[in-house]
């Protein structure tokens, strides 16, 4: 694998397109990535700043994705082979990073879809590879280019995720995404690589305008219009069918 040797030791801040080597570290240059203490999240172009009606950003707001990824190293087990690498104190298990950028550092050439989604992976593979975040590559970093429209997941080798499972959370992600609601977009990922790495199953996705217990009245309503709309029908047929026999019956010989 070819390796850059020299690295830039200063990066500025609020690039508008990154490269894999001159994005910031957000354990080491946590400011850069627009953190006040060294975090597993990167934003450098606070793509997913959310600023509440009153103009200032709450603790907890700022330190909610922080709280997601630092929940999955606390209730997921370490999967090290070798015992010595998991003693670590305190135990962890998995570690789940975060990096976003406006837009990539891309050829004037890299313009289709699929070398796009190529420069993605790149972008996410020399990230994980440079942050070592690992106890025995047993980490996995999800990138976002909010421009490029692009999200892509790079896991370590001793994780067992199916691919099929990687493309399905995507996929989830994408649909906030594309609403530009990138902090829901990032929790809901987060999450969902939590329930993998504990061999549980992921969530369910709602993705309808309404609320799922809304869509559940109306369809039990429907329901009941339905059946009563085919009592009524079924009735009056009976009635018209007895009236008919009614009048059959009635009828004089003269």
């Amino acid at each position: 694998m070819i390796r850059l040797l020299l690295l830039p030791t200063v990066i500025l801040c609020a690039f508008s397109d990154y490269t894999p080597y001159t994005y910031p570290d957000s354990m080491t240059q946590s400011e850069l990535c627009g953190q006040t203490k060294p975090s597993f999240f990167c934003d450098p172009n606070k793509i997913v700043a959310r600023k509440p009606k009153n103009g200032n950003d709450t603790v907890e707001e700022e330190n909610f994705i922080e709280k997601e990824l630092l929940n999955v190293r606390g209730e997921t087990n370490c999967s090290c082979i070798l015992p010595t690498l998991c003693m670590q104190s305190p135990p962890r298990g998995y570690t789940i990073s975060i990096a976003v950028v406006d837009k990539m550092h891309l050829d004037n050439n890299e313009t289709s879809r699929d070398s796009i989604l190529q420069a993605a992976k790149i972008f996410a593979d020399v990230i994980r590879d440079r942050q070592n975040r690992g106890q025995c590559d047993d980490d996995l970093i999800i990138f976002l280019s909010a421009r490029d429209q692009v999200v892509y997941t790079s896991i370590g080798s001793a994780i067992r995720i199916e691919d099929s499972v990687i493309q399905r959370i995507s996929e989830q992600g994408e649909i906030f995404f594309k609403k530009m609601q990138y902090r829901e977009g990032l929790e809901w990922m987060a999450r969902q690589y939590k329930h993998a790495l504990k061999e549980e199953n992921i969530e369910k996705l709602w993705n309808w305008p309404l609320p799922e217990w809304v869509l559940l009245v109306l369809s039990v309503l429907v329901l009941i219009v339905l059946a009563s709309l085919i009592c009524t029908i079924t009735y009056m047929c009976i009635r018209f069918c007895r009236r008919d026999r009614r009048d059959e019956y009635s009828m004089v010989d003269h």
